[in-house]
């Protein structure tokens, strides 16, 4: 007790001593050691004789530190004091950094929040983390997303042991419709009855099912989804028992969903599968299983052993041969292959906006510790060691990127709010942007490696000084060299990782221009689209559905201000069907060596609506597409594709369908100008036009041309002809092309942010250095100009430096962007660009903003007065 009293008492004395007299002693050990240096005395003599002069202060200050109870932790706290004077001392140059370091960590961590969503939190239910998706696949492509049959499903729920609920749904449309109550279409899964109970989901009113539901026999039932309940029937408690129609088919509602609960992706209707008609039989593969793994079975296992049960079920049923399984994380199979790689990408791109904010950083830090060398100098002089000097300039950087993320993290709220809302509508509703643990550690975890990263060199650089030349000569003679190279590796750095990131920038946003200038003659912003699902229990054959729309047309004509109506399977690039395709008189043995062509059904007067002009031939009329009168019209490369240089009117040709079967013979009448319907993709096929009764689909579009909104007229017209028929995607064409290509758009804007944020960021880095390079050459640039150097001369001397910095980046930017075009092209559908000439317009954008950065402080130094500039310190 004693011991430490007295240890106690002498850290108090001597810490009185040294906060009195501090100043003063530092000023006068400063000229004691220059006095004997300049006396001639060695440098080393100097500092010792000196340091037993004025007693060793920072040694001494040290040594009480260490020999107080808890040092490390008063040592700490009294370097977090002198960074926090610091930043104080410098408030504009702190808040320039602080500035710098927001974006960068504040954006890494809006990026981080989505991906922590879309691709690691599990699905928000009970045992999420072992939900499993569980689908076909095909062993020859080793293609994981095929769909199984119900026959097949009793196998592998009867045989596997890895699971602790097996369960299978199968998507459709489903129309819901009552008296007095117009119809609406929602998505409807039917699936087996414990799949409420798999994922622990109660009903918010009434029930949901019972495994007496799902037999034959039972009366059909109906949960609805809580944004139905809501918007049907106003949240009316009494709507339980209530019999409604679902796809003209009766049924009592028995159950609400709570809020949010659409499992498993934005259904808002469930119905029991029941095994019957077609369901029951082995080739009728339409159900997607999901599951929850029993507690340490691993996805590996899982799947090993329904493939192995899969190789039984093909030894015993030929309809199964080639057939495996797969199981994945819910999360693999929803947000797996491209969308898993864009979210990458983008924290890829923030991560070097991040890198490029710290190499700004460390040169301003850098810049800033050639003028803090005599301050390094006489602490060392003191007596402070080199850890400690390395210790105190690394707090002061980690206390700088606390407060830049502190700031950063009200931008990544404004990031995380605006992709929210420009995702709300294509985004399965279980996404949830929210900040966890998982996000604040990770940002935590940022705040703390940035301000190592951007710290570490300005700190190794400027505990490594010569005390007796700054002692002796000053800043000035010592400046101009140190941490030059350092300087310009960072810019070169930036400006490399500048180019890649504009590059990935230019790509979406090329991509988005070149979608968005196909079919120029189209009059999108005119055109009104609306698709029509005809169920089979209700128009049962192609006859039934062939009058349906003949009654319909001359309707939809008739409406007020309608200047043109037709029926196509798919508007203006809005998607089209694929089918094999055999020439006359060129017979294909092979049936994988027969070309694909793209192909739309529709009414006669569509090309009128759309305004597609035909060049050769004539459109068809009321005839075409019966019995022996198929009919065609080509899209001029499509014509140019199977007889190029011939004239394709009266050629014949037929197609395959899915199951290779041959269809009638159909003969070309006309040529249309080229037109592009499928947008996602770069390789289109090519594409031809069929009439509507040739084909007879179920689900087709309404394509109306009006100057006017003609929805609620459509609306009405079709319910005319049948009442519990609604119109589904009800959307003006410009509208529905921007959502087909709202990947473009959003990705485009995210990343085109991003990469303006790095171009900014590098072309202040570069303007910083060149400045602080030409303030350090003052005298020599006065002395050049009094001796007689042009504008010219001055002007090259001081941009020389920037430019080669700037050249050696975008060298090294170019080599890391090719790879970048192939990675991106792979993206989702072949959707993106991969024209090189993307980088070369980026590369010449970057260079023209990097050489006008340079021009800035090049100009300025060519003004200077020499006489002034001579006599600068």
């Amino acid at each position: 007790m004693i011991a430490e009293f007295l240890t106690w008492v002498r850290f108090l004395v001597f810490r009185k001593k040294h906060s009195e007299l501090d100043d003063e002693l530092r000023f006068h050990l400063e000229q004691s050691i220059a006095a004997k240096v300049a006396a001639g005395v060695s440098p080393s003599d100097a500092r010792r004789q000196s340091m037993i002069e004025f007693g060793g202060i920072e040694t001494t200050r040290e040594q009480c530190d260490r020999e107080r109870p808890g040092w490390w932790a008063g040592i700490i706290s009294q370097d977090a004091r002198y960074a926090v004077r610091s930043i104080l001392a410098h408030r504009w140059f702190s808040a320039a950094i602080v500035a710098t370091l927001a974006l960068g960590i504040g954006l890494n961590t809006m990026v981080f929040t989505l991906v922590n969503a879309v691709l690691l939190k599990p699905y928000p239910v009970p045992n999420g983390d072992r939900l499993v998706s569980i689908a076909g696949r095909n062993l020859s492509s080793d293609d994981r997303s095929l769909p199984f049959s119900y026959p097949d499903f009793q196998d592998y729920k009867a045989q596997a042991s890895s699971f602790e609920f097996f369960e299978a749904v199968t998507a459709q449309p489903g129309v819901l419709s009552e008296p007095g109550n117009p119809p609406d279409q929602y998505q409807l899964v039917r699936a087996t009855s414990r799949i409420f109970s798999m994922v622990q989901a109660k009903a918010f009113l009434g029930r949901t099912f019972l495994p007496a539901d799902a037999q034959p026999g039972s009366a059909p039932v109906v949960v609805i989804g809580y944004n139905v309940w809501q918007e049907r029937y106003a949240s009316l408690p009494g709507v339980i028992g209530r019999q409604v129609h679902v796809n003209g088919q009766p049924a009592n509602i028995i159950g609400v969903m709570p809020k949010g609960f659409r499992f498993p992706d934005n259904v808002d209707l469930w119905m029991p599968l029941l095994p019957i008609l077609d369901l029951a039989k082995r080739d009728s593969r339409t159900l997607w299983g999901y599951g929850i793994l029993k507690s340490g079975v691993t996805l590996q296992r899982a799947g090993a052993e329904l493939d192995g049960i899969a190789g039984r079920i093909a030894s015993q049923f030929p309809a199964d041969k080639g057939l495996g399984m797969s199981v994945l994380t819910f999360q693999q199979r929803v947000n797996g292959g491209p969308i898993r790689i864009v979210f990458l990408l983008m924290l890829a791109a923030v991560g070097f906006v991040l890198l490029i904010a710290c190499a700004d950083v460390a040169n301003m830090m850098l810049s800033r510790s050639l003028n803090r060398q005599r301050e390094m100098s006489i602490r060392t002089a003191l007596g402070a060691s080199r850890w400690r000097i390395v210790r105190q300039l690394l707090i002061e950087s980690v206390f700088l990127s606390t407060l830049g993320g502190i700031l950063g993290l009200g931008l990544a709220a404004s990031g995380i709010y605006w992709f929210d809302l420009a995702t709300s509508t294509i985004r399965p509703t279980w996404i949830l942007f929210t900040m966890n643990y998982t996000v604040f550690g990770y940002f935590a975890a940022l705040c703390i490696l940035s301000g190592l990263l951007f710290g570490i060199l300005p700190a190794l650089r400027s505990s490594k000084i010569n005390v007796v030349d700054v002692l002796k000569e000053g800043t000035h003679n010592i400046t101009g060299h140190r941490g030059a190279w350092l300087s310009s590796a960072l810019v070169v750095f930036q400006f490399a990782l500048t180019l890649v990131l504009l590059t990935g920038a230019g790509i979406f946003v090329r991509s988005l221009l070149d979608r968005l200038a196909v079919n120029p003659f189209v009059p999108a912003d005119q055109i009104t689209t609306a698709r029509l699902h005809l169920t089979e229990d209700r128009y049962k054959d192609n006859e039934a559905r062939i009058h349906f729309y003949d009654q319909l047309l001359p309707r939809l004509r008739s409406i007020a201000g309608v200047s043109h109506a037709a029926i196509a399977s798919g508007a203006p690039g809005m998607g089209s069907a694929d089918e094999q395709i055999e020439l006359e008189h060129v017979p294909i043995s092979n049936p994988a060596e027969r070309p694909w062509i793209s192909f739309v059904a529709q009414s006669p007067g569509y090309f009128d609506t759309i305004h597609l002009p035909l060049q050769q031939g004539r459109d068809f009329n009321q005839t075409d597409g019966a019995s022996n009168h198929e009919a065609a019209v080509l899209t001029r490369a499509a014509a140019a594709r199977f007889w190029p240089g011939e004239n394709p009117i009266g050629r014949r040709f037929r197609l395959f369908d899915d199951k290779n079967k041959p269809g009638p013979w159909i003969t070309v009448i006309g040529i249309s100008a080229n037109m592009v319907q499928e947008l996602q993709g770069r390789d289109h096929k090519p594409l031809l036009f069929v009439p509507y009764r040739q084909e007879g689909w179920d689900n087709m579009a309404l394509v109306v041309e009006s100057a006017a909104d003609p929805l609620q007229a459509m609306r009405k017209t079709v319910q005319s002809l049948d009442n519990e028929l609604p119109l589904n995607e009800p959307l003006r064409l410009k509208d529905a092309i921007a959502e087909q290509l709202w990947f473009l758009r959003v990705f485009g804007e995210v990343f085109l942010a991003f990469a303006l944020v790095a171009m900014l960021m590098a072309s202040v880095g570069i303007y910083a250095v060149i400045a602080h390079a030409t303030g350090s050459r003052t005298r020599e640039i006065g002395v050049r100009v009094a001796l007689g150097a042009s504008r010219r001369n001055i002007l090259f001397l001081v941009m020389r430096r920037g430019l080669w910095q700037i050249g050696c980046g975008l060298a090294l930017g170019l080599i890391a962007a090719f790879p970048l075009t192939h990675l991106m092209a792979s993206l989702p559908n072949g959707s993106l660009s991969s024209d090189p000439s993307v980088i070369f317009v980026v590369a010449f954008t970057l260079a023209t903003v990097g050489v006008f950065a340079c021009w800035l402080p090049a100009r300025r130094a060519t003004g200077l007065d020499p006489i002034r500039a001579i006599r600068y310190e």
